[in-house]
C-alpha cells in the first residue's frame, strides 16, 4: 500500500483517543499489506518531543503471542486509521463484486488488499478469487470474508476506481507463477508486484491513489519472520489442550523454549490443524531426543534425515537455528571421525598385510636356523673329524721322520758292512 494512502494528519488526533479501535498496518515483512483492528492503549501527546516522530502503543486483537496474551507494540502514526465505515444495511449480508474491484480480503485475522480477477458461482453460491500481495497469490474467498478497499487520505476516505483489466491479468499470471516458485522453495528476493489505481472520493469528489506496491519477501510466507506472534484463532483452542500442556512440560521446550505460529496450517481444514499442530511439537520433541541419544558411531544417514525435518519446523515458526548448528557440528565431528577410522583400517589392512609377510619371514627363518643348526653340528663333527684326523696325520708324519732315520741308519750300517776292508 503506497505510503501516501497511511498518513495521517496529526491535527485530528482527537479521532484516535484512549481505548478507540482503530485499524493498524506496518512495514515488517509478515504485516506489510495487511489492515489489523487494534485498541489505543496510548495516544501520542499532541506536541512531540521529538518533531516528525509520534507513536501510539496499540493492542492488537487478533494477533497474539504464543502466550495467548494479546500483541501490544508501539507504531508510528503514519500506520494507523480509523476503522473504515460499514457497507450500507442493505448490502451488508451478500455484496456483490466485480472483476478487477480493488477489495479487501479477510485472512490471517486481517485484512489484505487485492484485485478481484474472477467470479464464480451464482448468487449466493457466489465465490472471488482475488489477486493477494505479500507474497502475491490468488485465493478464493465468499462475499463476507471481502469489503471495498478504502484509503485514508486528507481525513478522508478515498475508493479506489476499477484495476486496469489488463494490468490484473498479468499480476494474476504473475501471482499464479510466484505462488508454483513458492511451492518449489525458488522464489527470488526483491520481486514486486504493483497495482496502478485512479481513485474517487466517497463523497464523489475526485482524488488519487497512485499505486500500491507491494514487496515479495525472499522466502514463503510462513518462514518470514522467526518467533512471531501466535495469531491463529482457530488454533488457540490448544492452550486449553492437556496433551500440549503436557507437550510444553517437556524438558525439549524448557530446554528450548519455541513460539511456532504454525501460519501454513490456515490452508488446512479446521478439524486437521490442532493434530497437525501437535504433530509438528512432537517431532521437534522427537529431533531434539534423538540428538541427545547420537553416539558419535551413529550412522551419517540419520543425521541427514534429522537435518532434513528443520526446514518444515522452521517454516511453522519453530526456532531450530541451535538444532542445526549442533547437527552441522556433530556432521563435523563425525566427518572427522570416519575419516580417522578410515586411516585406521588402511593402517589396520597394512599391519594385517605386514603380519602375515612377517609369519612367512619367520617361517623361513625358522627353517634357516634349523638348516644353521643342523649345518652347525655338522661343521663341528667335520671340525671334529679335521681334528682327529690332523692329530693322527701328526703322529704318522712323526713315524715317517722316526722311520726314515730308522732307514737311513739301516741303509749307513748296510753300506759299512758290505764294504770289505782294503789290504796294504
Amino acid at each position: 500500500m503506497s505510503s501516501s494512502s497511511m498518513k495521517m494528519s496529526p491535527g485530528n488526533i482527537d479521532l484516535f483517543a484512549k481505548d478507540t479501535l482503530v485499524e493498524v498496518s506496518s512495514d515488517e515483512r509478515w504485516l506489510s499489506g495487511g489492515w489489523f483492528v487494534a485498541k489505543v492503549l496510548d495516544p501520542p501527546p499532541p506536541s512531540p518531543t521529538t518533531p516528525g516522530k509520534m507513536e501510539f502503543l496499540v493492542e492488537y486483537q487478533s494477533l497474539f503471542w504464543w502466550s495467548r496474551s494479546k500483541l501490544v507494540k508501539r507504531v508510528d502514526i503514519k500506520f494507523v486509521r480509523p476503522l473504515p465505515p460499514p457497507p450500507p444495511n442493505d448490502e451488508q449480508e451478500q455484496q456483490r463484486f466485480e472483476v478487477n474491484d480493488v477489495v479487501d480480503a479477510y485472512r490471517n485475522n486481517g485484512w489484505w488488499v487485492g484485485v478481484v480477477s474472477k467470479v464464480l458461482g451464482e448468487e449466493e453460491q457466489r465465490v472471488y478469487s482475488v489477486l493477494l500481495g505479500n507474497p502475491s497469490r490468488t485465493i478464493n474467498f465468499r462475499s463476507s470474508e471481502l469489503r471495498f478497499h478504502l484509503d485514508w487520505i486528507g481525513d478522508k476516505w478515498i475508493q479506489p476506481q476499477k484495476q486496469n483489466k489488463m494490468s490484473s491479468e498479468v499480476g494474476e499470471k504473475r501471482g499464479k507463477q510466484m505462488e508454483a516458485e513458492t511451492n518449489s522453495e525458488k522464489r527470488k528476493r526483491g520481486t514486486h508486484v504493483k497495482f496502478l489505481f485512479k481513485g474517487k472520493e466517497c463523497g464523489g469528489a475526485e482524488g488519487s491513489v497512485d499505486k500500491i506496491d507491494v514487496e515479495d519477501s525472499s522466502t514463503t510466507e510462513a518462514a518470514a519472520v522467526d518467533n512471531m506472534p501466535y495469531q491463529n484463532q482457530n488454533l488457540r483452542s490448544l492452550e486449553s489442550s492437556l496433551v500440549l500442556r503436557f507437550v510444553q512440560s517437556l524438558e525439549e521446550f524448557q530446554l528450548m523454549p519455541q513460539k511456532p505460529h504454525f501460519r501454513p496450517l490456515d490452508e488446512c481444514e479446521v478439524v486437521f490443524r490442532e493434530g497437525l499442530a501437535l504433530k509438528y511439537m512432537m517431532t521437534f520433541v522427537n529431533v531434539v531426543k534423538e540428538i541427545s541419544k547420537l553416539q558419535v558411531n551413529a550412522s551419517g544417514s540419520i543425521m541427514d534425515s534429522l537435518l532434513k525435518s528443520l526446514p518444515e519446523l522452521e517454516s511453522h515458526g519453530f526456532n531450530v537455528k541451535d538444532v542445526r548448528n549442533r547437527l552441522l557440528d556433530l556432521q563435523t565431528i563425525k566427518r572427522s571421525q570416519e575419516h580417522l577410522q578410515t586411516k585406521l583400517a588402511k593402517v589396520k589392512c597394512e599391519i594385517k598385510m605386514r603380519t602375515h609377510e612377517g609369519t612367512e619371514i619367520n617361517a623361513e627363518l625358522i627353517d634357516a636356523i634349523e638348516k644353521i643348526k643342523v649345518l652347525e653340528e655338522k661343521k663341528a663333527r667335520l671340525i671334529s673329524m679335521n681334528e682327529e684326523n690332523n692329530s693322527e696325520t701328526a703322529k704318522l708324519k712323526s713315524s715317517d721322520i722316526s722311520l726314515n732315520e730308522h732307514i737311513q741308519n739301516v741303509e749307513h750300517n748296510f753300506a759299512i758292512l758290505a764294504t770289505f776292508p782294503r789290504g796294504d
